[in-house]
Parts: structure tokens; C-alpha cells; sequence
């Protein structure tokens, strides 16, 4: 009967290595639904929705880590400003490589869906396209002439705000700081990438990051998130921190906030 233990042990042990993470974020993303559908009722729910799933995504490693007996401590999971250099350099590094990209596919996308398209393909996609239409249109043609209608989103420093202390702190600390590295635990990075290691924890945490966001209004949409929740991903494991993300995640969404408020 020992032997029988000991030898179950290690792989037991790995399994509750990953429900502790998996339990956690389904009890998240549980919550969060739960709040985003009830707030359809409730409009005092439904203006504090995002500062109400903050705190779910805040508070929830804490309290799995106290159930658990594995003390989570936000500051070993990177909430810090240090290595101060190592953090500026990989997010300007990030901003200067991806921001460009979103830009010019963010212009290719939706001239192809909501401007130059085909009948047959406006038809098709007419939902993703926001109902005060796409306002470069067919004539605009030219990055610079585009680029004269940049306006900023109304209230633009109240939603900066916004987008650094109640979307992307909470979101790049419980699926950065608190998942990503749980699942490190279990699944250790074997390559690198620029710098960091990388491996299945990296590609798991971005995939739970997309289905949490398609689990709460069951959007597809939503899914497009992966992409940029692997460069959230490279920049915790490059640096250690959760500070680069935490920035690129705000400015991430500000991007895509003013190229709409401008375009549409």
C-alpha cells in the first residue's frame, strides 16, 4: 500500500497542480458571466460592470491560494516596476513591432468588410461592422490622408484610466501573474523566443484568456484576443514582470478605441 502512494504521488500531486488554476479560472469566468448578464437588468450593475469583474479577477488568486495552501503573493508574480529597463525596453519593443501591424490590418480589415467589398461579403459580415459606417470609404485612400481624421475617444484621459487600473491590472494579474505561472509550475518552458522562454504554459494561458472573454458574452469575436495575449505572455516571461503587459494591454485597447472613435 505505500509503494502504491508513493508512486501515485508525484503524478496526483501534478494533477492538482493544474486544478487549482483551472478551478479558479472557471470560478472567474463563472462570476464574471454571471454579472455581465445579470447587468443586462440592471443598469447600476451594468455601469459598474468593469470595476465589479476587476475585483473577481483581483481577489480570486488570493482566495484560491488560501483555500489551497498555496499563498499566492502578488509581488512574486510580477506586479513591480523592476527590472525598470528590462520592462521599457520590452514594451517599446512590443509597441514599435505590433502597433504598425494592427494599424495597417485594422484599415485592410474593415475596407475589405465595410467599404470595398463585395455585396455578397458585406452581407455576410454586416455584423462586424459598427452601425455609424466606415468612414475612410473607398476615396481615402493613403495613410496620411487617414491619419488626418485621428480624433480622440470622448473623456480620453478618464478612459486611460480606465484601461490601465480596471481592465488591464486585474486581467494581466490574474492571467499573467497568477495563471501563467501556476501553469509554469506544471508545464515548465523548454525554447526561447527574443529572450524568453516559452513554451505550452505560454500557448494555455492565451487560449484561456480568449475563451474567458468568448465564455462572457459569447461573442466569437472575442477569440481574436489570443493573439495579443501571447505577446502579454512573452513580455511576463522576458521580464519577470507583469508591468509591460499591464501597459501594453491599456495601450493595446486605447489603440483600437481611437481608430474607432476616428474611422466609424
Amino acid at each position: 500500500m505505500k509503494a502504491d502512494t508513493t508512486a501515485d504521488g508525484p503524478a496526483d500531486g501534478a494533477r492538482r497542480s493544474l486544478r487549482e488554476p483551472l478551478l479558479t479560472f472557471l470560478a472567474a469566468i463563472a462570476l464574471a458571466t454571471t454579472l455581465f448578464w445579470t447587468g443586462k437588468g440592471l443598469p447600476l450593475l451594468s455601469r459598474n460592470l468593469h470595476a465589479c469583474i476587476a475585483v473577481i479577477f483581483l481577489y480570486a488568486p488570493a482566495v484560491a491560494g488560501r483555500i489551497t495552501g498555496r499563498p499566492f503573493d502578488f509581488y512574486q508574480a510580477g506586479l513591480s516596476l523592476s527590472p525598470i529597463g528590462a520592462n521599457a525596453l520590452t514594451l517599446g519593443v512590443a509597441v514599435a513591432i505590433t502597433f504598425p501591424l494592427f494599424v495597417l490590418g485594422f484599415f485592410a480589415f474593415y475596407d475589405l468588410v465595410c467599404g470595398t467589398g463585395t455585396a455578397a461579403l458585406h452581407r455576410s459580415l454586416a455584423p462586424l461592422c459598427p452601425g455609424s459606417g466606415w468612414r475612410p470609404g473607398v476615396s481615402a485612400g493613403g495613410f496620411a490622408a487617414r491619419a488626418a481624421q485621428l480624433r480622440l475617444p470622448p473623456d480620453f484621459a478618464l478612459l486611460a484610466a480606465n484601461q490601465v487600473l480596471v481592465i488591464a491590472l486585474p486581467e494581466e494579474m490574474f492571467f499573467r501573474g497568477y495563471l501563467f505561472g501556476r501553469l509554469e509550475e506544471r508545464w515548465p518552458a523548454r525554447r526561447r523566443f527574443l529572450g524568453a522562454p516559452v513554451g505550452r504554459a505560454l500557448l494555455a494561458s492565451a487560449g484561456l484568456f480568449a475563451l474567458g472573454h468568448l465564455l462572457v458574452d459569447f461573442n466569437p469575436q472575442r477569440l481574436a484576443v489570443f493573439f495579443p495575449a501571447l505577446v502579454f505572455g512573452w513580455m511576463r516571461a522576458r521580464t519577470g514582470s507583469v508591468t509591460p503587459g499591464i501597459a501594453y494591454h491599456a495601450l493595446c485597447n486605447l489603440l483600437a478605441d481611437l481608430l474607432h472613435t476616428s474611422y466609424f
